[in-house]
């Protein structure tokens, strides 16, 4: 079983200078990018299975991080997605605060079993870890990232 971010997290989805100016944007630029990878068949679709799911609860989790999924029949794969957006956006957080790191998960109905949640609970556990979120937030290049993601 694989255990690390990095497995699903690849050096593709990671989006360093992402200039969104809401929510709504960043979530919409993401998809667009997801589907250009190849992980999404249409970002469109995707864009409003995630705004549906963010109508239920806010994925601001506080610390400045939202960590927004879709669950969506064009998801080709289920995958993540790391950006930091170049400002602080509104996300609704339970702590109130702006969001600038965002960890986007799309997950794919089909998904035999609970890839979703080993991916959810895996960047749950490091999300505690204030080192790994300084490290995160540190971080300047895609490269940095992905060497943070591999630990």
């Amino acid at each position: 079983m694989s255990n690390k971010l990095s497995d699903f997290i690849s050096e593709k989805n990671i989006v360093m200078d992402l200039h969104a100016k809401n929510r709504d944007e960043a979530i919409q630029q993401l998809a667009l990018i997801l589907q250009k990878n190849g992980s999404v068949s249409d970002s469109n679709d995707f864009y409003h299975d995630v705004l549906y799911r963010e109508s239920l609860t806010t994925t601001g989790i506080g610390n400045n991080i939202a960590i927004p999924h879709g669950k969506s029949t064009s998801v080709i794969q289920s995958t993540m997605l790391f950006a930091k957006n170049s400002e602080a956006l509104e996300w609704n957080s339970l702590d109130g605060s702006k969001v600038n790191i965002i960890f986007l998960m799309a997950v794919s109905p089909e998904t035999q079993g609970d890839e979703h949640l080993k991916m959810l609970a895996k960047l749950s556990g490091k999300l505690m870890d204030d080192d790994f979120v300084e490290a995160i937030k540190a971080a300047q290049t895609s490269e940095n990232i992905l060497k943070i993601l591999k630990e």
